[in-house]
Formats: C-alpha cells, structure tokens, sequence
C-alpha cells in the first residue's frame, strides 16, 4: 500500500463534527467524563504523586491546568502529569475490538488534547473532534499491529501517534504539517517495555511501576505539535511500511488497510469499555463473577464458606500477587480485589489509597482468608485461540455451592455503563478530592455540554 501517511493524514483532515452520529457525541461525553474523574482521582494515587512531585514544582507559563491540583504549568507539562494521573487509580477506558484489550485511549489522548486546547483556548467541539480522531488512532493502529511479539508490552508508541494525532487536529493543521507532527511523535515516542506480557510480579518488573506511562507520551505528543510549527522536519512517512515503525511498536506484523477499512461506520469511542473495578481488565471477569452470584442467590458475606477464582493459566499466575507490597499493587492481585469488592461493595480509590489499613481490617482478612485462586488450562486454551477472557468463580455455603463462568462484565461494550452510572462513577473518584459541589457541578455542565464553551470555562469548573 502506498502513500499510507499522507492518505491517512488527509483522512483525519477531511473528518469534522458533522460526520459524528449523536450516538457517537454522547459516547464521547462518557469517555470524557471517565477520563476526567480518573485524573482527578490519581491525583491523590502513588503514580500521580510521584509526577506531581517531579514535575509540579517547575514552575513555567501558566497555559494549561494539573487537573485535581488546579495549578497551571506549561502545555507540555501539564499533559504528562494529568497523564500519569489518569493511569493512576487503573480505572481507565480500555478498547477491545472482538474481546482481547489492545488500547487504553482515554490516558493516551485526554491529557495532550485537552493542554493544547487550554493553552489555544479551544471549544469544546474543538476538543471532542480531536478526542475522537485520537481514539480512532490509537484503536485503529493498535489492531494495524497485532499481534505484537509477547516480550514486548506496552501502548505508549502508539499512544503517542493517537496524540499527535488528536492533537494535530485541534491546532488546524494543514496536510504538511500534521504530516510532520505526526513523524515527530513518532521519534519521540517512548520504546515499548521489554518484560513478559504477563510480568506483573515486583521480580518481572524491570522497567516501573506502571508500564503504559502514558505521561512520556502526552508530553512527546504536545513538543511533537509544536516542533512541527517550526522549520524542524521529520519523517514523512511513518506509518508507511517501508519504514517499519511498527517494530518499534512491539510489533513483526503490520496492516496498513485497517487504517482505512471502513471508516466512519462505527468510531473505536463508540465500543469503549469501561472499569467499575481498579485493576487491569483481565482480572475483572472473575470478580464479576462473583458479584453475580452474591447478588442472585442472594449470598452474604457471613454465609461464605469459601470462595475458588478459575482463571487462564497465565492470569492466575501473575493476577495472585498477595499480600500486595505496594498501593500499584493491589490492581494485581485479584485476591485483594476480590475481598475489597466483598467488603465495601464501593469500588473507588481508597482501594489503593488506604490499602495497609484494609489489608489488616479484621474483616477484610475474615474475607480474604475464604478465597483462592486457581489455575484454569481450558480458560487458558480459550484465550489463546479465540482470545477471549473468562473467568469463573465458585460460592460454597451451607445452602450449598454455586458457581458461575463470565466473559462480558458490567462497564463493557456488550453490556455498557449509562451516563448516570458513570456520572456516579466520576462522583465517587472526583468528590473526595475537589469536593461534591464542584464535581456535581461538572456532571451537570458535561450532562448538558454547550460546544461553543471554551475548554478553559469548563476545565475552571473543577477548581473555581
């Protein structure tokens, strides 16, 4: 295929609101309030504090807000600590074409997007263009990719090319220079992690805590916009084969047409999957699971004898990190999430927060000595051949056993959040920190989104 970076390029150009469905803009006010309220909320996680610490005290040109904070430092600046804050509580969005996750957008183009458009002074149908074209991006060239090779994990390549995509779009550019933001970004963007897919445990972990960083991505996508308004020239041909970006993606594999095939018919914002539980999504089947069997057999906590969690064989093994030693941690350890879900039944960022004080809490150990998990060779067939996670839990009571088999949990595509449960999801991540009128207040001004409202009006309703 040739000619695949100018052809796409010119494709995001020629793309603007009137080509989105309702449907598709109330979609993206969904993924924008998500994404909001995981920043706000890892503001206060470890992640978030670590990046503020670093990058908070710099000082610089007041052009775009620490959401959580409410400082303003410089565009760049700004996208990588709102970044870091949006990965930190592991609530963010996840995109799944089929059922295996293979993006996490809202982290990727939320941060950079939303700087640039405080630092210009953009609406917000500016910015819900930009958002969309970005998660078009990232899901489409994460799919152009796989499957990428299993020592390599990580998005941030492509987060990046998502980025300075989104934020191409926004700043107007013409097809020259989003051509040449586009091939900085892609310079710029950070190497992959080289470490098992599966590496969840602190002696696999080689690289940090975390490792989509989406932080280094924000910011190289914001300097990549910017140098493009220079005389700096960059590649003009990055997403074409020949120059084989897609191996420093992680990836021996590559499909260009899956830029292209069949655009505009359904947005990747339009099938986002959203988490009610602070982890990674692979371990939220087997939690589901759980929370299916207590709510329909009517099971409490004091009937529980004991609890089994199936899951695929590579998932057990590295999702049983127990105790966890660390507040990242406890999104790794499904026997920690499992009896944190059993005892507050309130999923938000104490999770991690307060979590040395649940790990002794009598009750949280009366719970957590009740379950095991268990490694499932038939799940894990299924998840090699037909990429699918399922995960399966069993409920022994004296009324007796029950047990239960899930691969759809709630917050997916298939069977999705409303706006009013995620409004409710953004109140419990955002209220804590900037406090409940304000964040109502937000919930409210996004429910009814004027679009000619400029980003900093909205953005100042958190912090004002």
């Amino acid at each position: 295929m040739k000619d695949v970076t100018k052809r796409y390029v010119n494709q995001i150009r020629d793309t603007n609101f009137k080509d989105f469905t309702h449907e598709t803009i109330e979609e993206t006010k969904k993924a924008f309030l998500d994404t909001i309220g995981c920043i706000i909320a890892g503001s206060r996680s470890p992640i978030g504090k670590s990046a503020f610490q670093v990058l908070g005290e710099m000082g610089g040109s007041e052009e775009a807000t620490v959401i959580g904070e409410g400082i303003k430092l410089p565009a760049p600046v700004a996208a990588y600590i709102n970044g870091q804050f949006s990965v930190g509580p592991d609530l963010s969005d996840n995109y799944k074409p089929g059922s295996i996750i293979i993006s996490h957008p809202g982290e990727a183009v939320f941060p950079p997007v939303l700087a640039l458009a405080e630092k210009t002074g953009a609406t917000l149908r500016d910015v819900f263009v930009a958002v969309i074209l970005g998660y078009e991006t990232a899901g489409r060239y994460a799919h152009a990719i796989e499957p990428r090779r299993p020592e390599v994990y990580s998005f941030t390549t492509h987060y990046t090319l998502a980025a300075g995509i989104g934020c191409g779009k926004l700043l107007g550019f013409d097809e020259r220079t989003l051509i040449n933001a586009l091939g900085m970004a892609g310079t710029l963007s950070p190497l992959p992690v080289t470490m098992p897919m599966w590496g969840f445990k602190e002696s696999q972990r080689p690289a940090s805590w975390h490792r989509d960083m989406p932080g280094h991505s924000g910011f190289a996508a914001v300097v990549a916009c910017m140098f493009a308004m220079t005389d700096f020239k960059a590649t003009s041909f990055l997403l074409d084969e020949e120059t084989a970006y897609f191996k420093i993606a992680g990836s021996d594999t590559y499909h260009p047409g899956l830029l292209f095939e069949n655009w505009g018919k359904k947005w990747a914002i339009d099938t986002i999957t959203y988490k009610s539980i602070p982890s990674c999504y692979f371990n939220q089947p087997c939690i589901e699971a759980v929370r299916l069997l207590m709510e329909e057999q009517g099971i409490t906590n004091d009937e529980i004898r004991k609890i089994e969690l199936y899951a695929p064989t590579n998932l057990a093994k590295n999702f049983s990190y127990y105790p966890p030693k660390t507040p990242v941690d406890t999104a790794s350890s499904v026997k920690y999430l499992t009896a944190m879900y059993l005892l507050t039944k309130n999923p938000g960022p104490d999770w991690y927060q307060r979590y040395e004080e649940y790990l002794q809490n009598e009750e949280y150990r009366k719970i957590a000595r009740k379950i095991d998990v268990f490694e499932d060779a038939k799940l894990q067939q299924i998840l090699e051949k037909e990429e699918k996670i399922f995960g399966r839990a069993r409920i022994t009571t004296a009324r007796g056993a029950y047990e239960k088999t899930v691969d759809v949990v709630k917050g997916s595509y298939e069977n999705p959040f409303d706006m009013q449960e995620l409004e409710e999801k953004f109140l419990k991540l955002a209220g804590p920190v900037i406090g409940e009128k304000k964040a109502d207040a937000f919930v409210k001004a996004t429910r009814d989104l004027d679009f000619t409202m400029n980003i900093r009006d909205m953005i100042s309703i958190l912090h004002s």
